[in-house]
Protein backbone atom coordinates (compact mmCIF):
# COMPACT_ATOMS: atom_id res chain seq x y z
CA UNK A 1 0.00 0.00 0.00
CA UNK A 2 1.20 3.19 -0.74
CA UNK A 3 2.10 5.93 1.79
CA UNK A 4 2.64 9.27 2.18
CA UNK A 5 6.17 10.47 3.54
CA UNK A 6 4.28 11.93 6.29
CA UNK A 7 3.92 8.94 8.32
CA UNK A 8 7.93 9.16 8.56
CA UNK A 9 7.33 10.39 12.25
CA UNK A 10 10.72 13.00 13.18
CA UNK A 11 12.94 11.90 10.33
CA UNK A 12 11.85 14.28 7.82
CA UNK A 13 12.06 18.04 8.35
CA UNK A 14 9.16 20.39 8.95
CA UNK A 15 7.63 21.71 5.79
CA UNK A 16 8.24 25.19 4.77
CA UNK A 17 5.39 26.89 3.43
CA UNK A 18 7.50 28.87 1.07
CA UNK A 19 10.56 27.03 0.15
CA UNK A 20 11.74 26.48 -3.32
CA UNK A 21 14.37 24.04 -4.75
CA UNK A 22 17.04 27.00 -5.01
CA UNK A 23 16.68 27.29 -1.32
CA UNK A 24 17.15 24.27 0.28
CA UNK A 25 19.72 23.35 2.47
CA UNK A 26 20.59 20.29 1.38
CA UNK A 27 23.02 20.26 -1.70
CA UNK A 28 23.11 21.66 -5.00
CA UNK A 29 19.57 22.69 -6.33
CA UNK A 30 20.90 20.90 -9.91
CA UNK A 31 21.81 17.55 -7.96
CA UNK A 32 17.89 17.98 -6.48
CA UNK A 33 16.19 18.63 -9.48
CA UNK A 34 18.01 15.40 -10.57
CA UNK A 35 16.90 13.22 -7.97
CA UNK A 36 13.29 14.72 -8.69
CA UNK A 37 13.52 13.58 -12.03
CA UNK A 38 15.00 9.88 -11.49
CA UNK A 39 11.98 9.56 -8.45
CA UNK A 40 9.39 10.47 -11.15
CA UNK A 41 11.18 8.70 -13.91
CA UNK A 42 10.62 5.37 -12.10
CA UNK A 43 7.03 2.78 -12.11
CA UNK A 44 8.36 0.77 -9.29
CA UNK A 45 10.03 3.85 -7.16
CA UNK A 46 13.66 3.33 -6.04
CA UNK A 47 15.54 2.80 -2.99
CA UNK A 48 17.44 5.27 -0.99
CA UNK A 49 20.92 3.26 -1.53
CA UNK A 50 20.01 3.16 -5.29
CA UNK A 51 19.53 7.17 -4.69
CA UNK A 52 22.80 7.43 -3.46
CA UNK A 53 24.82 5.33 -6.70
CA UNK A 54 22.63 7.02 -8.92
CA UNK A 55 23.54 10.69 -7.70
CA UNK A 56 27.32 9.21 -6.71
CA UNK A 57 27.19 10.13 -2.99
CA UNK A 58 26.59 8.49 0.80
CA UNK A 59 23.61 7.04 2.05
CA UNK A 60 23.28 9.74 4.69
CA UNK A 61 23.47 12.39 1.81
CA UNK A 62 21.05 11.12 -0.22
CA UNK A 63 18.61 10.54 2.87
CA UNK A 64 18.99 14.42 3.63
CA UNK A 65 18.52 15.20 -0.23
CA UNK A 66 14.94 12.74 0.18
CA UNK A 67 13.80 14.06 3.11
CA UNK A 68 14.25 17.97 1.55
CA UNK A 69 12.52 17.01 -1.33
CA UNK A 70 9.39 15.77 0.64
CA UNK A 71 9.61 19.01 2.35
CA UNK A 72 8.69 20.85 -0.86
CA UNK A 73 6.86 17.68 -2.91
CA UNK A 74 4.12 16.42 -0.92
CA UNK A 75 3.60 14.16 -3.51
CA UNK A 76 6.32 12.39 -2.63
CA UNK A 77 5.26 8.42 -1.89
CA UNK A 78 6.91 5.18 -0.87
CA UNK A 79 5.90 1.35 -0.79
CA UNK A 80 7.15 -1.34 1.21
CA UNK A 81 7.89 -4.73 0.48
CA UNK A 82 7.79 -8.29 2.61
CA UNK A 83 11.46 -7.14 3.80
CA UNK A 84 10.58 -3.64 4.90
CA UNK A 85 12.52 -2.31 1.93
CA UNK A 86 10.89 1.16 0.83
CA UNK A 87 11.03 2.41 -2.71
CA UNK A 88 10.05 6.43 -3.23
CA UNK A 89 8.97 7.62 -6.19
CA UNK A 90 7.14 11.07 -7.15
CA UNK A 91 4.40 11.37 -9.62
CA UNK A 92 5.73 13.01 -12.43
CA UNK A 93 2.76 15.71 -12.11
CA UNK A 94 4.49 17.02 -9.62
CA UNK A 95 7.52 18.26 -11.75
CA UNK A 96 4.70 20.05 -14.27
CA UNK A 97 6.22 23.74 -15.77
CA UNK A 98 9.63 22.78 -13.06
CA UNK A 99 12.36 20.79 -15.14
CA UNK A 100 13.55 20.81 -18.76
CA UNK A 101 15.79 19.20 -20.75
CA UNK A 102 19.01 20.92 -20.46
CA UNK A 103 21.09 22.22 -23.84
CA UNK A 104 24.16 19.51 -22.69
CA UNK A 105 21.53 16.58 -22.76
CA UNK A 106 19.87 17.06 -26.10
CA UNK A 107 23.51 17.46 -27.74
CA UNK A 108 24.38 14.32 -26.57
CA UNK A 109 21.71 12.57 -28.11
CA UNK A 110 22.28 14.43 -31.16
CA UNK A 111 26.13 13.26 -30.67
CA UNK A 112 25.00 9.27 -30.00
CA UNK A 113 22.98 10.01 -33.69
CA UNK A 114 25.92 11.21 -35.31
CA UNK A 115 27.93 8.64 -33.87
CA UNK A 116 25.21 5.61 -35.09
CA UNK A 117 25.33 6.90 -38.22
CA UNK A 118 29.17 6.61 -38.47
CA UNK A 119 28.93 3.07 -37.05
CA UNK A 120 26.47 2.51 -40.36
CA UNK A 121 23.67 1.97 -37.07
CA UNK A 122 21.32 4.07 -39.39
CA UNK A 123 18.02 2.86 -37.62
CA UNK A 124 19.36 3.29 -34.56
CA UNK A 125 20.78 7.19 -35.38
CA UNK A 126 16.74 7.73 -36.56
CA UNK A 127 15.36 6.94 -33.25
CA UNK A 128 18.05 8.81 -31.21
CA UNK A 129 17.48 12.03 -33.56
CA UNK A 130 13.45 11.43 -33.22
CA UNK A 131 14.87 11.35 -29.19
CA UNK A 132 16.09 14.56 -29.77
CA UNK A 133 13.31 15.96 -31.61
CA UNK A 134 11.08 14.75 -28.55
CA UNK A 135 13.16 16.59 -26.05
CA UNK A 136 13.03 20.06 -28.12
CA UNK A 137 9.48 19.87 -27.99
CA UNK A 138 9.18 20.12 -24.14
CA UNK A 139 11.41 23.71 -24.30
CA UNK A 140 9.24 26.27 -24.67
CA UNK A 141 9.51 28.14 -27.89
CA UNK A 142 10.86 30.97 -26.01
CA UNK A 143 13.50 28.87 -24.58
CA UNK A 144 14.53 26.96 -27.43
CA UNK A 145 15.19 30.26 -29.70
CA UNK A 146 17.55 30.96 -26.24
CA UNK A 147 19.44 27.54 -26.27
CA UNK A 148 19.53 26.70 -29.83
CA UNK A 149 23.15 28.76 -30.77
CA UNK A 150 24.44 27.10 -27.63
CA UNK A 151 23.18 23.37 -28.79
CA UNK A 152 24.65 24.47 -32.44
CA UNK A 153 28.28 25.44 -30.57
CA UNK A 154 28.22 22.50 -28.58
CA UNK A 155 27.73 20.26 -31.94
CA UNK A 156 30.42 21.91 -33.50
CA UNK A 157 33.07 21.72 -30.40
CA UNK A 158 31.98 17.66 -30.26
CA UNK A 159 32.36 16.98 -33.87
CA UNK A 160 32.90 13.56 -35.03
CA UNK A 161 35.40 12.45 -37.84
CA UNK A 162 33.93 9.86 -40.36
CA UNK A 163 36.32 6.97 -40.04
CA UNK A 164 37.50 5.62 -42.79
CA UNK A 165 37.41 2.18 -44.24
CA UNK A 166 34.70 -0.79 -45.08
CA UNK A 167 31.76 -1.21 -42.77
CA UNK A 168 28.84 -3.97 -43.41
CA UNK A 169 25.78 -2.70 -44.97
CA UNK A 170 23.10 -3.66 -42.26
CA UNK A 171 19.49 -3.31 -43.95
CA UNK A 172 17.47 -0.77 -41.50
CA UNK A 173 13.81 -3.13 -42.14
CA UNK A 174 16.32 -6.34 -41.25
CA UNK A 175 16.95 -4.84 -37.83
CA UNK A 176 13.53 -3.70 -37.42
CA UNK A 177 12.36 -7.04 -38.00
CA UNK A 178 14.88 -8.26 -35.19
CA UNK A 179 13.99 -5.63 -32.96
CA UNK A 180 10.44 -6.46 -32.85
CA UNK A 181 10.77 -10.47 -32.32
CA UNK A 182 13.42 -9.71 -29.32
CA UNK A 183 10.27 -7.41 -27.67
CA UNK A 184 8.00 -10.17 -28.93
CA UNK A 185 9.90 -13.20 -28.10
CA UNK A 186 8.66 -14.85 -31.16
CA UNK A 187 10.64 -16.88 -33.33
CA UNK A 188 12.62 -16.04 -36.57
CA UNK A 189 12.76 -18.12 -39.68
CA UNK A 190 16.21 -16.57 -41.31
CA UNK A 191 18.27 -17.22 -44.32
CA UNK A 192 22.28 -17.04 -43.41
CA UNK A 193 24.59 -16.79 -45.65
CA UNK A 194 27.24 -19.61 -44.21
CA UNK A 195 30.89 -19.18 -44.81
CA UNK A 196 30.58 -23.06 -45.33
CA UNK A 197 27.64 -24.62 -46.82
CA UNK A 198 26.46 -20.88 -48.58
CA UNK A 199 22.45 -19.51 -47.53
CA UNK A 200 20.75 -21.77 -45.14
CA UNK A 201 17.77 -21.53 -43.88
CA UNK A 202 17.54 -21.34 -40.11
CA UNK A 203 14.67 -21.01 -37.35
CA UNK A 204 16.09 -18.70 -34.14
CA UNK A 205 15.28 -17.34 -31.00
CA UNK A 206 16.81 -14.15 -30.80
CA UNK A 207 17.64 -12.48 -27.27
CA UNK A 208 19.70 -9.13 -28.33
CA UNK A 209 21.97 -7.09 -29.94
CA UNK A 210 25.41 -6.52 -30.07
CA UNK A 211 27.15 -4.38 -31.74
CA UNK A 212 31.33 -3.81 -32.09
CA UNK A 213 33.00 -3.59 -35.52
CA UNK A 214 30.59 -5.96 -37.02
CA UNK A 215 26.80 -6.38 -35.62
CA UNK A 216 25.80 -9.52 -34.37
CA UNK A 217 22.87 -11.36 -33.39
CA UNK A 218 22.63 -13.30 -30.05
CA UNK A 219 20.02 -16.14 -30.42
CA UNK A 220 19.85 -19.67 -29.97
CA UNK A 221 18.73 -22.00 -32.74
CA UNK A 222 15.07 -23.25 -31.87
CA UNK A 223 16.07 -27.30 -31.05
CA UNK A 224 19.77 -25.85 -29.38
CA UNK A 225 20.11 -24.28 -25.91
CA UNK A 226 23.38 -22.80 -26.80
CA UNK A 227 23.64 -19.39 -27.35
CA UNK A 228 25.21 -18.26 -30.70
CA UNK A 229 26.26 -15.03 -32.40
CA UNK A 230 24.89 -14.90 -35.88
CA UNK A 231 26.43 -11.89 -38.39
CA UNK A 232 24.12 -9.39 -39.20
CA UNK A 233 25.69 -8.55 -42.53
CA UNK A 234 25.24 -12.60 -43.51
CA UNK A 235 21.50 -12.74 -42.51
CA UNK A 236 19.92 -12.41 -45.84
CA UNK A 237 16.60 -12.40 -45.14
CA UNK A 238 14.42 -12.42 -41.76
CA UNK A 239 10.33 -12.92 -41.03
CA UNK A 240 8.57 -13.19 -37.91
CA UNK A 241 6.94 -16.95 -37.17
CA UNK A 242 3.67 -16.62 -35.49
CA UNK A 243 5.43 -18.96 -32.75
CA UNK A 244 6.99 -17.72 -29.70
CA UNK A 245 9.61 -19.01 -27.34
CA UNK A 246 9.51 -19.09 -23.35
CA UNK A 247 12.51 -16.41 -23.16
CA UNK A 248 15.59 -17.81 -20.64
CA UNK A 249 15.20 -15.99 -17.87
CA UNK A 250 18.92 -16.46 -16.33
CA UNK A 251 20.25 -15.56 -19.58
CA UNK A 252 21.97 -11.79 -19.22
CA UNK A 253 22.68 -10.28 -22.31
CA UNK A 254 25.00 -8.00 -20.31
CA UNK A 255 27.01 -11.19 -18.74
CA UNK A 256 26.88 -12.56 -21.92
CA UNK A 257 28.80 -9.72 -23.66
CA UNK A 258 31.34 -9.41 -20.26
CA UNK A 259 32.69 -13.11 -21.12
CA UNK A 260 34.23 -11.70 -24.11
CA UNK A 261 36.83 -9.06 -24.81
CA UNK A 262 35.08 -8.33 -27.65
CA UNK A 263 32.15 -10.16 -28.99
CA UNK A 264 33.71 -13.82 -29.75
CA UNK A 265 32.77 -16.38 -26.85
CA UNK A 266 35.55 -18.29 -25.40
CA UNK A 267 35.71 -19.59 -21.85
CA UNK A 268 37.10 -16.80 -20.00
CA UNK A 269 40.55 -17.19 -18.86
CA UNK A 270 42.96 -14.70 -16.30
CA UNK A 271 45.18 -12.57 -18.44
CA UNK A 272 47.55 -10.59 -17.04
CA UNK A 273 49.13 -7.28 -19.43
CA UNK A 274 52.30 -5.06 -18.71
CA UNK A 275 52.47 -1.70 -20.24
CA UNK A 276 55.90 -0.16 -20.41
CA UNK A 277 56.54 3.51 -18.18
CA UNK A 278 56.01 5.23 -21.92
CA UNK A 279 52.90 3.70 -22.21
CA UNK A 280 51.45 3.32 -18.75
CA UNK A 281 49.49 6.61 -18.45
CA UNK A 282 47.78 6.17 -21.79
CA UNK A 283 46.74 2.58 -20.93
CA UNK A 284 45.82 3.99 -17.02
CA UNK A 285 42.80 5.75 -19.38
CA UNK A 286 41.40 2.73 -20.95
CA UNK A 287 38.59 0.77 -20.20
CA UNK A 288 40.10 -2.86 -21.37
CA UNK A 289 37.36 -4.97 -19.59
CA UNK A 290 34.79 -4.48 -16.80
CA UNK A 291 36.46 -6.69 -14.70
CA UNK A 292 39.67 -5.04 -15.14
CA UNK A 293 42.25 -4.01 -12.08
CA UNK A 294 45.05 -1.65 -12.49
CA UNK A 295 48.10 -1.32 -10.15
CA UNK A 296 50.88 0.83 -11.27
CA UNK A 297 54.48 -0.62 -10.48
CA UNK A 298 57.49 1.05 -8.92
CA UNK A 299 59.31 1.45 -12.28
CA UNK A 300 56.60 3.27 -13.69
CA UNK A 301 55.21 0.10 -15.64
CA UNK A 302 51.30 -0.88 -15.77
CA UNK A 303 50.06 -4.48 -14.47
CA UNK A 304 46.67 -4.69 -16.28
CA UNK A 305 44.64 -8.07 -15.15
CA UNK A 306 41.13 -9.02 -15.90
CA UNK A 307 39.10 -12.32 -16.68
CA UNK A 308 37.65 -12.68 -20.45
CA UNK A 309 37.61 -14.99 -23.56
CA UNK A 310 38.04 -13.75 -27.17
CA UNK A 311 42.27 -14.77 -27.49
CA UNK A 312 42.22 -13.27 -31.31
CA UNK A 313 40.32 -10.31 -30.54
CA UNK A 314 42.48 -9.67 -27.48
CA UNK A 315 45.76 -10.06 -29.58
CA UNK A 316 44.26 -8.24 -32.37
CA UNK A 317 43.60 -5.03 -29.77
CA UNK A 318 47.60 -5.37 -28.54
CA UNK A 319 49.13 -5.11 -31.93
CA UNK A 320 47.61 -1.29 -31.63
CA UNK A 321 49.80 -0.96 -28.59
CA UNK A 322 53.05 -2.03 -30.35
CA UNK A 323 56.29 -3.01 -28.23
CA UNK A 324 54.97 -0.99 -25.38
CA UNK A 325 52.74 -4.17 -23.91
CA UNK A 326 53.99 -7.06 -22.95
CA UNK A 327 51.53 -10.30 -22.40
CA UNK A 328 52.67 -11.93 -18.94
CA UNK A 329 49.70 -14.50 -18.50
CA UNK A 330 48.18 -17.16 -19.48
CA UNK A 331 51.20 -18.97 -21.76
CA UNK A 332 48.42 -19.37 -24.55
CA UNK A 333 47.74 -16.15 -25.18
CA UNK A 334 50.90 -15.38 -25.75
CA UNK A 335 51.38 -18.16 -27.74
CA UNK A 336 48.71 -16.86 -29.86
CA UNK A 337 50.19 -13.35 -30.28
CA UNK A 338 53.60 -14.86 -31.61
CA UNK A 339 51.77 -17.01 -34.11
CA UNK A 340 49.83 -14.12 -35.22
CA UNK A 341 52.55 -12.02 -35.67
CA UNK A 342 54.95 -14.64 -37.29
CA UNK A 343 52.11 -15.19 -39.91
CA UNK A 344 51.35 -11.31 -40.25
CA UNK A 345 55.29 -10.84 -40.70
CA UNK A 346 55.39 -13.95 -43.27
CA UNK A 347 52.89 -12.07 -45.00
CA UNK A 348 54.04 -8.56 -45.25
CA UNK A 349 57.84 -10.04 -46.29
CA UNK A 350 56.05 -11.97 -49.13
CA UNK A 351 57.09 -10.92 -52.67
CA UNK A 352 53.63 -9.95 -54.18
CA UNK A 353 52.50 -11.51 -57.80
CA UNK A 354 52.15 -9.84 -60.23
Amino acid sequence: MKRRPSGLGSSLPPRQPHATLATMPYGPSENLLRLARYLAGTRMGVTTQEMAEYLGISRRTAERMRDALASTFPQLEFTEDDNRTRRWRLPATALAGLTAPGVECIAAVEAAAREADLANQTDRADQLRDAAATLRTILNPAVLTRVEPDLAALMEAEGLARRPGPRPEIPRALLATLRRAILGMQVIAVTYNSPNSGPTPRRLCPYGLLYGGRGWLVAHADTLPEMRLWRLDRILSAQILAESFPRDTHFSLETYAARAFGVFQEEPFPVTLRFTPEAAADAATWHFHPSQQMVMQPDGSLIVTFNAGGRHEICWHLFTWGSTVQILAPDHLRQTMIALTRSALTRAEANPQP
